[in-house]
């Protein structure tokens, strides 16, 4: 069982009405020929379409989570969403960039992101300027998305336990770096994405309570 309050001050009540709120979160990866240092813009893969193994707060349980690839809502990517650290969206300096537009290319999910720089207006920014050259190094490589669950479909084992929970519906409103995503099969369009196996971890989980139900791609 969830404790009653995480790391974070986050109560298992607080967690139970976010993901009662539809919304969840899944991970992606960076593409290192796509770097563009003036503009600064790479494209990334987002999402695989692997099923992703996530927890309801509501049943107390684990299950799999899987997206229907005909309920792709983009409007939001395709309208400037944001580019979070790790989720964390509690004011604009947690901002980090922005979507320019997103995609899909076969069973991949894909996105041009532009991330935020030091001009002589704001000053130096030396954090983000760090954070834009760890992605060029490659050290920064894995994403993840915000996505909410506008209709889902339920399959429950004979104990009517959640076993799969199918988005029928979904449309992501956010892409975040994330060192530990939920779809790791998630890469930079310069990686081998075919063949990668998506890995679980119970410990992810409580990684992040704030990104509970945010679909965290691994």
């Amino acid at each position: 069982m969830p404790t009653s309050e995480n790391e974070h001050g986050l109560t298992a009540d607080f967690l139970r009405q976010w993901e009662a709120s539809g919304r969840q979160a899944l991970g992606a990866q960076v593409a290192p020929q796509t770097i563009n240092d003036d503009q600064r813009t790479v494209d990334v893969v987002w999402y695989t379409g692997v099923d992703v193994d996530r927890y309801s707060w509501t049943e107390g349980r684990a299950h799999k989570l899987r997206l229907d690839p005909a309920g792709a809502d983009l409007s939001l990517l395709n309208n400037g969403a944001p580019v979070c650290d790790n989720h964390w969206m509690a004011g604009v300096e947690d901002q980090k960039g922005r979507v320019e537009r997103a995609w899909v290319d076969g069973g991949l999910y894909k996105a041009t992101l532009r991330f935020k720089r030091s001009t002589e207006q704001t000053g130096r920014r030396p954090a983000l300027d760090g954070l834009w050259q760890d992605i060029k190094d490659r050290i920064v490589t894995k994403f993840s998305m915000g996505v909410e669950l506008l209709e889902v479909s339920d399959q429950r084992n004979t104990a009517g336990a959640l076993v799969l929970r199918t988005a029928t519906k979904w449309r992501p409103f956010e892409i975040s770096l994330a060192p530990i995503p939920a779809d790791f099969g998630t890469t930079t369009l310069a990686s081998q994405v075919s063949g990668v196996p998506a890995t679980t971890s119970l410990a992810a989980i409580n990684y992040r309570a704030r990104e509970v139900e945010i679909l965290r791609l691994k």
